[in-house]
C-alpha cells in the first residue's frame, strides 16, 4: 500500500476514535449556556463605537461590523452569560456588550410633532370659528371693532380675541407676524395678503378648501369669498 495512503488512513482512524470517545470535542460545548433577562430594555444606546459580536459570551468573535457612537438600537433580548456579563442582541447573531451601552428611552419625533400639529390645529379652528361670529359687520374705514372693520383691524382684532396675539394693526405690519408662504401651501387660519411684501393693500383669513374671510371694502360687510384669478392674494403667513 502507498505510504501516503497509510498515514491519512492512521490520522482519519486516530480522529475517528477520538469523537467516538469524546476527546476531541472543543471547550465551547461544555461552556455554561446564556441566562436570558426577563427585564430587557427597549432600547440602549451607544456610548462610543461599539463592535458587534457572532454570540454572548466572553470568547465571543467580532462580526467585523460595529455600531456608531450616540445611536439608539431596538433590543431583541438580553442575556447574562457565566461570567456575569450582559449581552443585548440587536440583529440576527449580532450582540452587543453592556460595558459599551447605556438603557435609552428616547422620545420620539412623531410624538412631539402630533403634539404641535394638535396644538396648531386647534389654534386655527380658534381663529376661523371666531372670524365667522362678525360676518355682516360693515366695512368702515379704520374700523377695529365689531361696530365695524376695515380689513387689517378685522384681522387683528379676531387674533387678538382668538389667541391673545397682537399682529399689528395695518397690513404691512400683519406681514412680519409669522412665516410667510405661498398661497397654495395656505392653512386654515393662515393670512392671505394682496400685493408686494412691504406694500401690501388687503388682507383677510383663509378658511381652506379655497375660501377666505375678510372685510372687503366700503359699502360691504364681513364675508366668506372664493379664492379666483379676477382677485388673487400674492402670498400667506402662517402666524407664529
Amino acid at each position: 500500500m502507498n505510504t501516503n495512503v497509510k498515514k491519512s488512513l492512521i490520522s482519519f482512524t486516530a480522529a475517528a476514535a477520538l469523537a467516538v470517545t469524546g476527546l476531541g470535542l472543543s471547550n465551547a460545548s461544555t461552556a455554561k449556556a446564556a441566562t436570558t433577562l426577563s427585564n430587557a430594555p427597549a432600547v440602549i444606546r451607544t456610548k462610543n463605537d461599539a463592535a458587534l459580536f457572532s454570540d454572548p459570551s466572553g470568547s465571543a468573535k467580532r462580526t467585523g461590523r460595529a455600531l456608531a457612537s450616540n445611536t439608539n438600537w431596538k433590543v431583541g433580548k438580553a442575556v447574562q452569560d457565566d461570567s456575569g456579563n450582559i449581552w443585548y442582541n440587536v440583529g440576527t447573531n449580532e450582540w452587543l456588550n453592556s460595558v459599551d451601552v447605556v438603557v435609552s428611552t428616547p422620545v420620539t419625533e412623531s410624538a412631539s410633532e402630533a403634539d404641535t400639529a394638535k396644538t396648531t390645529e386647534s389654534t386655527a379652528d380658534s381663529v376661523v370659528s371666531t372670524a365667522k361670529q362678525y360676518i355682516g359687520t360693515p366695512y368702515v374705514w379704520g374700523g377695529k371693532t365689531p361696530s365695524g372693520f376695515d380689513c387689517s383691524g378685522f384681522t387683528s382684532y379676531v387674533y387678538q380675541e382668538a389667541t391673545g396675539k397682537n399682529i399689528g394693526s395695518y397690513t404691512v405690519a400683519q406681514e412680519s407676524a409669522g412665516t410667510q408662504k405661498a398661497v397654495s401651501q395656505a392653512s386654515a387660519g393662515d393670512l392671505l395678503f394682496w400685493g408686494s411684501k412691504g406694500s401690501t393693500y388687503h388682507v383677510g383669513i383663509y378658511l381652506g378648501n379655497n375660501q377666505y374671510i375678510a372685510a372687503p371694502q366700503p359699502g360691504q360687510s364681513v364675508k366668506i369669498a372664493t379664492i379666483s384669478g379676477y382677485f388673487m392674494p400674492s402670498f400667506a403667513v402662517a402666524v407664529n
